[in-house]
């Protein structure tokens, strides 16, 4: 299996530019934060963006964990990959992964600065300074059962080979780590009831507002609300009602929306 490592320091990119990387060396397996990615699937592993503090992530990043380690070992060998993509901020991390994951210690590096220019690293850095933000080299769908913190829909990349025509088009999905915001909040508990507020005043469906409560979940917030409402398929009504409370909160807030539970509580004739 031919090896090659994507280094650079955290926050340059490297999750971006592995899938140029990956089509232009006609790769199809990467290693990335924790994670085996095959063609856009998660295939094995925890990723390290799913940790709950940033030692975590730093112990799933090189496989420390055992069970996360064995998965995706027993992957690899069922895959059996004729070239693997290895994403990391050091020569001693790549050496890490490769000797934990047995996968000796041969491999062509590819230095980020050779990939990317200046300013698009200096983005790559500002972005993940001021807002926490990092990208994923997956379509949002593949990342829905396995992360917290989805910012938003796929953003579309198309590559272009200097030798062909040939355009391909790629989707990565930009995230905010559990372990950028768990224990406070980006924006006040009262900012968000507000929020939930006004999208409950707005529906036909609700009568009356009882009470907001947030708890806090592992990797994101749990809602409640408790209402009145008039007379109406409650269960169909109810259900559009939590996708407009998650929509709402979840795109002006970027934090994770595990659960909306609507109580009712009394029906209005």
């Amino acid at each position: 299996m031919k090896i090659y490592a994507l280094i650079g320091p955290s926050g340059t990119g490297k999750s971006y530019r592995a899938l140029m990387v990956a089509y232009e060396k006609g790769i199809d397996y990467i290693i990335d934060d924790g994670i085996l990615i095959h063609k856009s699937k998660i295939l094995a592993g925890i990723s390290a963006k799913r940790s709950r503090t940033s030692m975590e992530a730093v112990k799933r990043a090189i496989f420390e964990y055992e069970e996360q380690k064995s998965e995706v070992m027993h992957e690899l060998e069922r895959q059996k990959p004729n070239k693997l993509l290895i994403i990391g901020t050091s020569e001693n991390m790549i050496s890490k992964i490769m000797e934990r994951l047995g996968l000796g210690f041969e491999y062509e590096k590819i230095s980020i600065y050779d990939v990317a220019s200046e300013q698009e690293i200096y983005q790559a850095k500002t972005t993940r300074a001021l807002q926490g933000i990092h990208t994923v080299p997956l379509p949002t769908f593949e990342l829905k059962s396995h992360f917290s913190g989805i910012i938003k829909n796929p953003v579309k990349l198309f590559f272009k080979t200097k030798d062909t025509d040939e355009v391909k088009e790629f989707e990565k999905t930009l995230i905010r780590p559990t372990f950028s915001y768990l224990g406070k909040y980006f924006i006040s508990e009262k900012a968000i009831i507000q929020m939930i507020k006004y999208e409950l005043e707005k529906s036909d469906f609700v009568r009356k507002v009882y009470n907001i409560k947030i708890h806090k979940a592992p990797d994101g917030i749990e809602i409640e609300v408790t209402v009145g409402v008039g007379l109406c398929r409650m269960h169909v009504e109810a259900v559009l009602l939590q996708r407009k409370i998650a929509g709402s909160v979840e795109g002006m807030t970027l934090i994770n929306v595990k659960v909306v539970d609507v109580r009712i509580i009394r029906v209005y004739y």
